[in-house]
């Protein structure tokens, strides 16, 4: 009776290794869905997608105003310039990595380039406008423009912010789910 007791404990405790080996396995694979290298470079931009939604509301705010100077417009439009050309190069590296992203992360990816082509398109207009009249601040079609560069801008942030909140959502929903059927068995 006794080596037979052994025995039993012994599947048991080998049963018990392998049901923590498999949760553990399962818990590690739902926490490391979302690539982590992916996820801060997102993160990274679109925080910059906020500054320049930020920006592009600054100037927007800016073309009633017909007392500005076409100075004031031209330095918020160099600075949106800059993060746009920054959030171009940043785009680059994510799309690079799009393989390795996890399917939220890739989704979030492919909807930042057509927003960000419509900002740097209607960006270059509206510097253009700029450059060949400095009085075009005060017309309609800087202003259209403008308008443009904010709506692009916003639709880019609210875009990134609705993909990555659901991807977080997700990924907690996901885990709990592990978690409960880790307790209950199923």
């Amino acid at each position: 009776m006794l080596p037979k007791s052994k025995i039993i404990i012994a599947f048991s405790l080998l049963t018990i290794l392998l049901l923590v080996g498999l949760a553990d396995s399962a818990l590690a694979e739902a926490t490391t869905f979302r690539n982590p290298q992916v996820g801060k470079q997102l993160t990274d931009f679109k925080q910059t997608a906020f500054e320049m939604r930020r920006e592009a509301d600054t100037l927007k705010s800016m073309t009633p105003n017909k007392r500005l100077s076409w100075e004031s417009h031209t330095y918020r439009l160099s600075t949106l310039k800059d993060q746009v050309n920054e959030m171009g190069r940043s785009l680059a590296e994510l799309e690079a990595q799009k393989s390795i992203a996890s399917e939220g992360q890739a989704l979030a990816i492919e909807h930042a380039r057509p927003h960000l082509v419509s900002v740097a398109q209607n960006l270059t207009a509206a510097i253009e406008l700029v450059n060949e009249n400095r009085n075009s601040v005060q017309w309609s079609e800087y202003g259209n423009t403008v308008n443009d560069i904010y709506a692009h801008a916003d639709a880019l942030h609210n875009r990134l912010d609705t993909i990555l909140d659901y991807e977080k959502a997700k990924t907690r929903f996901d885990s709990l789910e592990l978690e409960r059927s880790l307790m209950t068995g199923y």
